[in-house]
Formats: C-alpha cells, structure tokens, sequence
C-alpha cells in the first residue's frame, strides 16, 4: 500500500479517485488533488483556464518520471493550464500563479474532470 499524506479538508464531494504507479489522483466538485510521493499538488476547478491533450514528447519534457528514465505510460497526457496551483510539501504550501501543470489521466477521469469543468463555466 502506498503511503500518501492525508489531504486536509477536500474542497466539494469528491467524485472520483484514482491510485495507479504510486501517484494518487483524486477530483472533487471544486478541485482536482494530484499526489505523487511526498507532494501534493492542489488546484481549485474555477482556477483552471483550459485542459488539453498533449504530445508525449511534450509531456515527457516536462515531467520528471518516478522511476526509470520513461513516465508513466497508463492513460493520456494533459496540458492543464491553471491561474493558481497550491504545492503542499513537508515544508508548507507554495502557491504558484500561471502554471502550466502536465498530467497523465485515465480516460474516465479527463472526461469526468472534462464534464466538471463545462458545468462551472
């Protein structure tokens, strides 16, 4: 079993939650929460400006792999393009503004997170 630190107080119901190659995603009416290891990335559905598919080769230059020297290779890399992004270590929280977040989704999660995102436009 994987040991990732509890998130404190999830925004909104969550509705829906993924586990796979040690990295923990998990998406709420109001958030999308992504853990890899130690850190806990935290961004808020109304700061999101747009979620697109990209390239792997974009993708591969941007996401450093957990293990190995590929990324993990389970579903479809993501561009996320946020105005806010909350990174929550050991030390504290980071807020970083106007970040552009990659991401690998499970089909079922980006449409999920897809839907979501049309319903708080």
């Amino acid at each position: 079993m994987y040991a990732f630190p509890k998130v404190k107080r999830l925004r909104g119901e969550l509705k829906r939650s993924e586990v796979r190659n040690q990295v923990k995603y998990q998406l709420t009416t109001r958030e999308f929460i992504q853990q890899r290891g130690r850190t806990t990335y935290r961004i808020a559905l109304e700061h999101i400006l747009g979620m697109v598919e990209c390239s792997n080769a974009e993708f591969t230059r941007h996401v450093k792999p957990l293990f190995g020297n590929a990324p993990d290779p389970f579903g479809k890399p993501y561009k996320i393009v946020t105005v806010l992004l909350h990174l929550v270590t050991e030390a504290g929280v980071i807020e970083q503004q106007g970040v552009s977040f990659y991401t690998r989704l499970s089909p079922a999660f980006a449409e999920h997170m897809e839907r979501l995102l049309a319903e708080s436009e």
